[in-house]
């Protein structure tokens, strides 16, 4: 048990990211946008602005954002809705709106060497269930979900 405890203290968010991070461009559409997450079958992604620097971040809840303004008769409405057992979003009707008008801008980030235990206080703490893993020019080279942290530590607990 102490070794499980020594290993999780080792390691770092490379050791646990998925390194192949799907983007948005902050000009797509939100149309654009909810095509490639259910291509992808995430419910998020980094939006990279025309220099490739991570300028935000659109999740499912920014859709379901969208849908509320809908409802307060504020604008045309889209809708993802989760209603797929494993948590996938269908398309019921979605905006032509750009992203950048529903992205959350508010980016929480972290670095590749950055101890795993430290990002996990990250998440607790922020409430967050992602986090854009980025270069020195604030690039995105990964992406930590809880879901890689549930799966680490079960890897972990198992060797």
């Amino acid at each position: 048990m102490i070794a499980s405890f020594e290993r999780l203290n080792s390691l770092r968010v490379s050791d646990a990211m998925t390194p192949h991070v799907v983007t948005l461009t902050a000009n797509s559409t939100m149309s654009e946008a909810a095509d490639l997450l259910c291509e992808h079958r995430i419910t998020g992604a980094p939006v990279v602005d025309e220099h490739g620097e991570c300028v935000g971040v659109l999740s499912g809840t920014d859709f379901i954002h969208c849908k509320a303004e809908e409802l307060d008769g504020n604008n045309v409405g889209h809708v993802l809705s989760a209603t797929h057992p494993y948590g996938l979003y269908r398309i019921d009707e979605v905006r032509h709106d750009l992203v950048r008008r529903h992205m959350t801008p508010a980016v929480q980030t972290i670095g590749k060497d950055t101890s795993l235990l430290q990002a996990a206080r990250c998440m607790c703490c922020e409430h967050i269930h992602r986090l854009v893993v980025i270069d020195g020019q604030a690039r995105p080279i990964g992406i930590l979900t809880s879901l890689d942290l549930v799966a680490t530590l079960i890897a972990v607990v198992e060797e």
